[in-house]
């Protein structure tokens, strides 16, 4: 993918570049997604330490540390050379008219773990208690909003696995929209006449159209669902599913295009 949005490589395996300048944007999950771990932080680690790429904490990588820290499980072998600049990095992203976070972008959350990271060992204690405003903050740009679905049906998602909520169209207003128009990704089966109770939306904070452009990851789409919806864009087609790798090639503009979708198949 990074060839093909034109980064080249030196000779002795230095870190991609781009020859224009451009700058690659990482929105997180290197981890737990297949079996080159190890190469796919190299990569990515050697693009941010000479500044070709910036990149975002995935779910996974947060896990990592709030795991650590209520003891229930020892990082990857393939993840420990790395555990110190994973730590570094933040949980959201704004620059050049863009942001980037990995799941949703949650102002108020935004701004409760505004410049924290996990080298600060209080950030990761209270984002590992829940209850906390840290927890929630946490939860909600990393993981997205999820709904209760209706209890008289079964609802599995694209692997099988049986689901009892469903994650959100977070930039939407939800008001009068059905669970069938919010859910995303979508999953078969659900109501088309009836949305989730009022109660369950409190979190949610519609994302304006005149807000900057926002990528994600997370969503782990099929190939049919649309990558692009107005202002957001999410970039993660789950290419240990169906083996394609998905990007956007931005160039300052403010209205996103679906044909600067770039994918490696």
């Amino acid at each position: 993918m990074l060839s093909k949005l034109g980064y080249l490589q030196g000779p002795s395996g230095e870190a991609y570049a781009h020859p224009e300048g451009r700058r690659a944007v990482f929105v997180g999950d290197f981890i737990n997604r297949g079996p080159e771990v190890a190469e796919v932080l190299r990569v990515v680690h050697d693009m941010t330490e000479v500044y070709s790429a910036l990149a975002v904490l995935g779910n996974h990588e947060f896990n990592l540390f709030t795991n650590a820290f209520a003891g229930k499980d020892e990082p990857l072998a393939e993840c420990r050379s790395h555990l110190d600049w994973l730590r570094g990095l933040p949980l959201s992203l704004e620059i050049g008219g863009l942001r980037v976070v990995h799941a949703a972008w949650h102002a108020p959350s935004v701004e409760i773990v505004a410049r924290r990271t996990c080298e600060d060992e209080e950030f990761v204690r209270l984002a590992a208690t829940k209850g906390t405003p840290e927890h929630k903050a946490a939860s909600i740009l990393l993981k997205g909003i999820k709904v209760p679905l209706p209890r008289d049906r079964v609802y599995r998602d694209r692997f099988g696995i049986q689901r009892t909520k469903g994650r959100i169209r977070w930039w939407l207003d939800p008001t009068g929209v059905s669970y069938a128009d919010l859910l995303f990704p979508p999953c078969v089966g659900t109501p088309e006449d009836i949305g989730p109770p009022s109660l369950e939306l409190e979190d949610v904070v519609p994302y304006a159209s005149a807000e900057p452009p926002v990528f994600l990851g997370h969503y782990c789409l099929l190939p049919s669902v649309p990558k692009i919806n107005g202002n957001v864009a999410c970039v993660d087609g789950c290419v240990t599913c169906d083996g394609i790798l998905w990007a956007y090639r931005h160039d300052g503009e403010r209205v996103l295009d679906p044909a600067r979708l770039v994918h490696s198949s």
